[in-house]
């Protein structure tokens, strides 16, 4: 179940003017993001840490930003950015995996791109929630039962 608990009708990336402070190092990366950007030709060493106290896959920094920030700030990836980075211009707040996976989402503090572009696809921003939910709860099942490494050799 995914909840938003603060509305937001319309955002745009506005990545320029706030310095592309979602950016950072430590995006939390799903199996399935991670065979997406692997398949793009970047070595998984090159982009991947292994989280040890939370057992997530994270991208790794450079120079504190994503390391898939260009120049620019721009998303070398975007057409293949992780299922986090398309939850935007919410953030997660809470995940709970009981009886049923719950996810609450909040928008970012201070974007400078909320209320501007085009209205958000609220469906859409939930059917991402609810597909990182179910693709992370695999994830840590899956290392779980075969260990980091076993599930970076799947990959």
């Amino acid at each position: 179940m995914i909840h938003i608990l603060e509305n937001i009708d319309k955002w745009k990336c506005e990545y320029k003017k706030c310095g592309a402070k979602c950016c950072t190092e430590g995006i939390q990366l799903t199996f399935e993001d991670i065979k997406r950007i692997k398949g793009l030709g970047y070595p998984i060493e090159d982009f991947l840490d292994f989280d040890e106290t939370n057992h997530v896959f994270r991208i790794k920094g450079k120079d504190g930003k994503c390391f898939f920030i260009g120049k620019k700030l721009e998303c070398t990836i975007r057409e293949n950015e992780p299922l986090i980075c398309r939850l935007l211009p919410f953030r997660i707040v809470e995940v709970s995996y009981s009886d049923e996976p719950l996810m609450r989402l909040k928008p970012v503090v201070d974007c400078p791109g909320v209320g501007q572009g085009k209205k958000l696809d609220k469906k859409k921003i939930e059917a991402d929630a609810s597909k990182f939910l179910h693709e992370n709860q695999k994830l840590i099942r899956d290392i779980k039962k075969k260990g980091k490494k076993g599930v970076i050799e799947e990959i």
